[in-house]
């Protein structure tokens, strides 16, 4: 049975050709692929599909952010935290309303393993 790699794996793949002196073929016979063009489609299958996906621009030498880059994911970090804040409060809301709710006798939450 032949394996089939996962996305994880292709990516792994790529990176390691991105950042080590291997070859196509190297890495095909490495990884038991039929064809060393198989690590150059996945290459170019990475690069084309997501913006997330950044490769080395020279083989061992990592691409430095620059400030436009890192103001950009300072600001989605922000962001992210301001969602996530308001996630919070407003479970916190939802269980105090399901406590009130219990305490004035409605049975609101679902009894695990019992017959409802």
């Amino acid at each position: 049975m032949k394996y089939k790699f996962t996305k994880t794996d292709r990516m792994r793949i790529v990176h390691e050709y991105e950042t080590s002196d291997l070859t196509y073929a190297e890495l095909a016979k490495k990884y038991g692929l039929s064809s060393a063009s198989i690590v150059a489609k996945w290459r170019d299958r990475l690069q084309n599909s997501s913006k997330n996906v950044t490769f080395a621009a020279e083989k061992g030498k990592p691409r430095k952010m620059t400030d436009a880059e890192r103001k950009e994911l300072e600001s989605q970090i922000a962001d992210l935290k301001e969602r996530l804040h308001k996630s919070e409060m407003h479970n916190l809301a939802l269980e105090a309303l399901i406590e009130v709710a219990e305490e004035q006798g409605l049975a609101i939450r679902k009894k695990c393993g019992a017959k409802q």
